[in-house]
């Protein structure tokens, strides 16, 4: 039996569509199609139901489904130990900067210590653009990140990650109380970012536009190109910042900053993991899968599972 048939029957199954199959596995429809036609003609029985929106397995097919994941974990094997100890993987990353410093920090740490002896990883802090820029070249294998801006995802491979909720954050002794604020008692605060072309900047400018202000209201704005020296700045209650709820978490259990929303903002912005075209390597499908677990989200290597196309 042709592997190949059995890989592609498998995406089918857990996509639920030929069109999404083919997406994930870089061929055509009619590829798909024949494939399944070819593994059902050997097999000697229909694999899907063709009615409705979806195709699912017949009976057969679902006993087929679980014969395949298993012979495949052991072409997976095979190869796995045929690979010299001393050749490592490479597996090429990039993420925003938020991001990478807060969320991923310890996610990495952990994946590198587990898989020490097979790979060499290297992750780097970039700019959406850049990133899809250099998923693009074939740099890098993945990208993680958090746009702000309509960002053109519809030519690439996205899992869609739970959204990043942005607050503005004040020391308490600023005594802004408020957990719902309007955007003038702010604008009476120095208010202080990393940079001018980061993300924060430009999702406050796009909240601001819609309420007919500019940044240039605010009593003064600093720009830093370090994260943790702005949240000491405001820690030391020097002035507020625009950052992710989740990377000051612990300073807001702690009562060290409070979070402010603003009446008319929009205080979420798309995080998404972009996929390289090329086929990936079942380590770097490991790391996706791992990657998926830690946001709590399906992956598009798992089984069962179906890849999102950008919008």
């Amino acid at each position: 039996m042709d592997l190949v048939l059995l890989k592609t029957f498998v995406k089918v199954a857990a996509t639920g569509s030929i069109t999404k199959a083919a997406v994930v596995l870089f061929v055509t429809q009619s590829a798909v199609s024949r494939r399944i036609k070819q593994l059902e003609e050997y097999v000697g029985s229909p694999l899907f139901e063709r009615s409705g929106t979806a195709l699912k397995p017949t009976s057969a097919g679902y006993m087929l489904i679980d014969r395949a994941h298993k012979i495949l974990e052991i072409e997976r094997d095979i190869f796995a130990n045929l690979t010299p100890p001393q050749s490592k993987q490479k597996i090429s990353c990039c993420c925003t900067p938020c991001l990478g410093m807060h969320r991923l920090s310890g996610f990495l740490s952990s994946f590198v210590t587990s898989h020490a002896k097979t790979i060499d990883l290297s992750c780097a802090f970039t700019m959406p653009e850049e990133a899809l820029a250099g998923i693009d070249s074939g740099k890098f294998d993945l990208a993680l990140i958090e746009h702000c801006d309509e960002l053109e995802l519809k030519n690439y491979v996205c899992r869609h990650l739970p959204d990043d909720e942005m607050v503005f954050v004040s020391n308490p002794s600023r005594g802004i109380d408020q957990a719902e604020v309007e955007i003038g008692r702010l604008f009476e605060e120095r208010l202080y970012l990393k940079n001018q072309t980061g993300c924060a900047k430009r999702f406050i400018d796009k909240n601001l536009l819609a309420l007919g202000r500019t940044i240039n209201d605010f009593a003064g704005v600093v720009y830093f190109d370090d994260l943790l020296f702005v949240i000491g700045e405001v820690r030391a209650g020097n002035g507020i910042s625009f950052v992710s709820k989740e990377f000051v978490q612990r300073e807001l259990h702690a009562g060290q900053l409070v979070a402010h929303k603003v009446v008319g903002f929009h205080h979420f912005r798309p995080r998404t993991m972009v996929l390289s075209r090329e086929h990936l390597s079942p380590l770097v499908e490991s790391f996706v899968d791992a990657l998926c677990d830690e946001f709590h989200v399906s992956g598009p290597s798992c089984s069962g599972e179906s890849v999102a196309t950008g919008t």
